[in-house]
């Protein structure tokens, strides 16, 4: 069931119904160029701002995916220090053997070195 209502004013007058429909009648008539000119500039700047609001949800979900890309970028450079980290130690173990290997092979040779000359000093 609807009732219509009717307000006025100088200007216009406003219809609204029992289901909030709210419709303008202007004493001039829609065909006038000034009407249609701000009824065209309306549009426009009801179109643009709705490209705004389609290009910010667009830069948002674009924040998101880059804010989902930088946390996990984040994760796998904590597993990279971690991994890089295990690796040189290892690599650093590894050196350290060598090295030990290698002095106890020097020591050997110059011991059996030493040893072959005092042997065959003290036996002429």
């Amino acid at each position: 069931m609807s009732h219509n209502r009717q307000y006025t004013d100088d200007f216009t007058s406003v219809n609204v119904d029992s289901d909030d429909n709210v419709s303008a009648q202007s004493p001039q008539s829609s065909s006038d160029p000034k009407i249609q000119k701000l009824k065209q500039h309306v549009n426009e700047v009801s179109n643009i701002m709705q490209q705004n609001i389609d290009k910010i949800l667009e830069r948002g979900q674009r924040l998101d995916h880059l804010e989902d890309r930088s946390e996990m970028l984040s994760n796998r450079a904590d597993e990279f220090r971690v991994g890089a980290r295990r690796v040189s130690r290892k690599m650093w173990w590894q050196n350290t053997r060598v090295n030990i290997f290698i002095a106890i092979v020097v020591t050997v040779i110059i011991l059996i070195i030493v040893l072959s000359i005092t042997s065959s000093t003290t036996g002429k």
